[in-house]
């Protein structure tokens, strides 16, 4: 249902600072894109990840330019995309947080399931107060401890594990759930089609 592909996006963007958050955010978006079959609000998750590329792309080049050879660094060459980048980069990981979130929650209502619609407000709540931190971080930067820096590093490993395990329970309980249900209904189908051979191959012994 495309938890998997997001799930595997998911470990990429663990990866970003080495510049595989170009590798994440295709993933997420195509992911969160079959999902949406299940609930429209994955959709917009979908989009929401896309725009995390650019910081991918702007990370992968500052990594692998002076491997090549450019004596150049981009985040300090271009401080004012290094920021855009930066920014738009937590904000569209909040979107993309928030209507996974949305969508899980609204699909746990329609099937009275308590614990997942609480572990969708868990993980939208640590998010977005991880989130909001960040991006005062980063707008704040000259006037933050290195300490506190230090903490904000471990706070995004430590929130992005979460989103990972949150997208490996979407995986586990909805897609596991759904498929049992179109097993079901395929079975039942096969035992209502074996019944009514079995009731036509009557019908004939009878009018013989």
């Amino acid at each position: 249902m495309g938890f998997g592909i997001a799930f595997l996006g998911y470990c990429f963007l663990l990866l970003h600072s080495a510049g595989l958050g170009v590798v994440a955010a295709p993933l997420l978006a195509y992911g969160f894109f079959l999902a949406s079959r299940l609930e429209r609000s994955f959709l917009y998750a979908s989009v929401a990840s896309l725009f995390m590329l650019p910081r991918g792309l702007f990370v992968l080049l500052d990594v692998f330019l002076p491997i090549l050879g450019v004596e150049i660094s981009l985040t300090n060459t271009l401080p004012w995309l290094n920021l855009g980048t930066y920014l738009l980069f937590f904000i569209a990981w909040f979107f993309m947080v928030l209507y996974q979130c949305i969508a899980v929650r609204n699909i746990a209502i329609a099937n009275d399931h308590v614990k997942l619609k609480n572990s969708a407000n868990r993980q939208l709540y640590f998010s977005s107060l991880f989130i909001a931190i960040a991006v005062t971080m980063v707008l704040f930067s000259e006037l933050v401890d290195l300490r506190v820096t230090v903490f904000a590093v471990v706070a995004y490993y430590a929130v992005l594990v979460m989103n990972l395990y949150f997208t490996h329970t979407c995986l586990v309980l909805i897609t596991s759930e759904k498929q049992y249900e179109e097993d079901k209904k395929m079975v039942e189908e096969h035992n209502r089609q074996v019944l009514e051979r079995k009731a036509k191959d009557k019908e004939r012994n009878k009018k013989r």
